[in-house]
């Protein structure tokens, strides 16, 4: 919870309970939800001091579910609330108000009216429900901040991790993990893979920055002039810091006053269950969402990637969860893909068991069992002890495509005799992280070493590589909209700005925009109905004002607009966007408080919860024709 909590008990009387805690409850009078069965919110947030966009908290506290919205002059509104008892709160990075309590029946309103105060301390935690606690992602804090040129003075090892290191660590890698010269050492050694001569490797960045690499600018010298640099500037003694934020995110109040948050929690494993069951108690894994898709009927799949794997269905409408356990619970998964026929399957990726086979799991939600269990490397084509799968996609046939983020390949498998083949990506040290089919059925995959894509045609099975303008990048998802260009986002670089990228495949001209937001990381791209680009980013998540956020792009008018998320400090690696323009995600980065989300830029535009694709599942913004579970047609 935010700030001191006045708990004022919640009276079975609304008449009672708009006495005590100053909220107006009407039922069956004044405006209506636009969801049947639901209720509306709307209020005002004074301060003794300006504010704009504070985010106002509403937490149901029956059903585990926090809506969010922000003011606009100072009012709110939110729809479509779930008959039962709440808590409301707002707050910005400076402001937090106390908590309320207020209840709403079935098509009632509620009226609520909150004051915020001058915070002690320097930023509110993250926005949970009760009884969790926060955890931040990477290394660990307190921090203290500094501006970019106080923690990286001029120096020659500055130019090397500008240009090499913080393409894929960013800016505050170095500041925030000091260590000893030998500490530096065994980190750049692992870059550079100098154990590989007598070991195979068990991470996909090892030997990236070997010698002869022609990805990244590193010879000898860069070596010894960072190894150098960061024993000078973050050696033992130097205190954990980040760089401070100087340009924080543009807002649009009023674009935001129209949007609503809903995040849907999972539930709290009791005593001996769930990653409470000895069994799976020592792997110390809590749970964390990762990857969110619609099935035919508006339900909501995900994969939580806590010790036991289990894969998790929503039903928005109700807020109800249904779970299954994976065949193996430690083996790993990282991405979803429904398929026409309601299959819903699952690439077996690293989980504690990077060295076992990986396999591509059918989960048939009609008789509730994995019925594919499917080995995508069967001749040992990728030719490391220590190999998974990530991110999949399927072509017009059927057929499924899954990438080796460790192993550098893509493996299929042909839908209609079983069979699996698996090719080698030609570029050198491949590390594919996202793939995804264009109308043509080719697949195209998103190289993370590097920052490369490259496109595989099924017609013959060759590769085609594409280089950005802004090269080595890091760059991790990449999509298609309905015009068949595809886009992806290029993380920033210490002052390298972060990039949307757009390839027109009809001319093979290729677009950069500069992406308005300082330390930007862009992890996942996807159109919406109407053009729009959307993105989930982290890059503000510990010193911005408003922290993560997901943006939208709009291509006719050049504009970028931030909606900052619930979980201030909660990444969310992959985005799904509806036929309504809602965006589903997973705030992976909290994983105390792992959770469904959704974010309606409209509120006005919902009348149901239930989550579809424009054309059905897979979820391409194009028509991928029907299949019977056999294959056919």
């Amino acid at each position: 919870m935010i700030g001191s909590q006045v708990r004022v008990a919640i009276r079975h009387s609304a008449w009672l309970l708009a006495v005590v805690v100053g909220v107006t409850v009407l039922t069956g009078t004044g405006l209506q939800a636009e969801v049947p069965g639901t209720a509306t919110l709307t209020g005002a947030v004074t301060a003794s001091q300006p504010f704009q966009a504070a985010q106002v908290y509403i937490r149901n506290l029956d059903q585990g579910i926090v809506y969010m919205v922000y003011t606009n002059g100072g009012r709110f509104r939110a729809v479509a609330l779930f008959p039962g008892n709440y808590e409301i709160s707002a707050s910005t990075k400076h402001l937090e108000s106390d908590v309320q309590t207020f209840a709403v029946e079935a098509g009632g309103t509620a009226e609520v009216s909150l004051t915020m105060r001058a915070l002690e301390a320097a930023a509110p935690p993250l926005v949970i429900p009760s009884g969790r606690t926060a955890m931040e992602s990477g290394a660990a804090g307190p921090f203290e901040y500094a501006s970019y040129d106080e923690l990286y003075p001029p120096g020659p090892g500055r130019e090397v991790a500008e240009q090499v290191c913080m393409v894929c660590h960013g800016e505050n890698f170095f500041p925030t993990r000091p260590g000893t010269e030998r500490q530096w050492m065994s980190r750049i050694d692992h870059m550079v893979g100098s154990t590989l001569g007598e070991e195979d490797p068990t991470a996909y960045g090892q030997g990236l920055l070997s010698f002869r690499a022609s990805m990244f600018r590193f010879g000898r010298q860069d070596r010894d002039d960072l190894l150098a640099y960061v024993v000078k500037n973050f050696g033992p003694d130097s205190k954990p810091r980040r760089v401070r934020i100087e340009r924080q995110t543009p807002i649009d109040e009023a674009a935001l006053g129209q949007a609503m948050y809903i995040e849907y929690y999972l539930p709290i494993d009791g005593p001996e269950e769930g990653n409470n069951d000895p069994q799976w108690a020592r792997d110390r894994v809590s749970r964390y969402g990762q990857d969110p898709r619609f099935d035919a009927d508006g339900n909501v799949w995900l994969v939580d990637r806590g010790i036991p794997h289990r894969l998790v269905k929503l039903d928005p409408r109700t807020g109800e969860q249904k779970e299954w356990l994976y065949p193996d619970p430690r083996n790993g998964n990282h991405e979803i893909l429904i398929d026409p026929t309601g299959m819903i399957w699952l690439p077996e990726h690293r989980g504690r068991t990077g060295d076992k086979e990986k396999r591509l799991l059918g989960f048939n939600p009609k008789t509730e069992e994995f019925e594919y269990q499917i080995p995508m490397d069967p001749d040992d084509v990728v030719r490391n002890p220590t190999k998974f799968m990530q991110s999949l996609a399927m072509d017009s046939k059927g057929n499924i495509y899954v990438g080796w983020i460790m192993g550098g390949a893509l493996s299929k498998w042909d839908r209609a005799t079983g069979e699996v083949s698996v090719f080698r990506i030609p570029t050198p040290h491949a590390v594919p992280y996202g793939v995804v089919a264009d109308r043509n059925d080719n697949i195209w995959i998103a190289l993370w070493s590097g920052g490369k894509i490259v496109k595989f045609d099924t017609s013959n099975n060759s590769w085609t590589e594409f280089t950005a303008p802004t090269y080595p990048a890091h760059t991790r998802r990449l999509n298609v909209d309905a015009d068949n260009n595809i886009w992806w986002g290029i993380y920033s670089a210490g002052k390298r700005p972060g990039k949307l990228v757009k390839l027109d495949q009809a001319t093979g001209k290729m677009t950069e925009w500069t992406i308005p937001q300082q330390n930007a990381e862009p992890y996942d791209v996807a159109a919406d109905p109407e053009g729009n680009i959307w993105a989930a980013d982290v890059g503000q998540r510990t010193d911005g004002e408003y922290g993560a956020s997901l943006w939208r792009f709009d291509p006719s008018s050049e504009k970028f607009t931030f909606y900052p998320k619930p979980q201030r400090h909660a990444d969310s690696p992959k985005i799904q966007v509806t036929s309504e323009g809602a965006v589903w995600y997973s705030p992976r980065g909290s994983r105390e408080a792992p959770a469904f989300g959704v974010l309606y830029p409209d509120m006005d535009k919902i009348d149901s919860l239930a989550a579809y694709y424009t054309y059905g599942p897979p979820g391409y913004p194009f028509e991928v024709p029907a299949r019977t579970s056999d294959g056919g047609q």
